[in-house]
């Protein structure tokens, strides 16, 4: 299938971030006398956004004492002084992105969470200006594992959705696609709520970015040698 525009996922898939969450959610526990977790407790946590991230916590850690919504600006508090401070590109991110720019194909992220994080990581890394659309958790549209923020990307970048290749690392994200209505491709790295990439019903799991970027080119490759 010749596709004409990608969405990518966030947290897991362009970006692994869950360091500096660890941290910032381990500043919440501190308050409340609780140990750390360790970064793969947190890695099962993420991909529904920070106030689920944040419930998690306080259940697994049995805090009781505290409101969420208390909890929910802690975190955010603690991640505002955090975020891009030790989050990295997954190996080939910029190279795949590069790729897909030269050859004219649009591109969005879509991530649950919120935008303001989400412009400070993709400036601080570098690669926000790649991005012609990004619909973050807390634009007032449905959020993954709903169809809606895929839907919203489409539109913005002028793309059918049916044209669409979404990119992730997680069954939300693969559910999101099946509910818009798209393709979906996964990486087998990323956090996937700490279930492994072999349960993900992906139509392909392909090993990164700049493959998926190779994959995608390869018709249009194909044709020009033809032509």
């Amino acid at each position: 299938m010749s596709f004409r525009a990608v969405i990518f996922d966030l947290d897991g898939t362009l970006v692994d971030s869950a360091g500096e969450i660890a941290h910032a959610l381990n500043r919440v526990l501190a308050a409340h006398d609780r140990p750390p977790f360790a970064r793969g407790e947190v890695e099962a946590l993420i991909g529904k956004g920070v106030r689920v991230l944040v419930e998690r916590a306080l259940r697994i850690a049995r805090i009781t004492d505290a409101s969420l919504d208390d909890a929910v600006r802690d975190f955010e508090r603690h991640y505002a002084e955090e975020v891009g401070t030790e989050a990295r590109l997954y190996p080939g991110v910029r190279d795949g992105l590069l790729a897909l720019e030269i050859a004219g194909i649009p591109m969005a992220v879509v991530t649950n969470k919120p935008r303001l994080f989400t412009e400070q990581l993709l400036q601080r890394l570098g690669i926000l200006t790649f991005f012609r659309a990004l619909v973050a958790g807390d634009d007032g549209i449905p959020r993954k594992p709903a169809g809606d923020m895929l839907l919203a990307a489409a539109r913005e970048m002028g793309a059918d959705i049916d044209s669409v290749l979404m990119l992730g690392d997680s069954e939300n994200d693969v559910l999101a696609a099946r509910d818009a209505g798209c393709v979906v491709w996964c990486v087998p790295y990323g956090y996937n709520e700490g279930r492994p990439p072999a349960s993900l019903d992906a139509d392909r799991i392909v090993p990164g970015v700049q493959e998926a970027a190779h994959l995608l080119l390869e018709p249009r490759r194909q044709v020009a040698s033809r032509s």
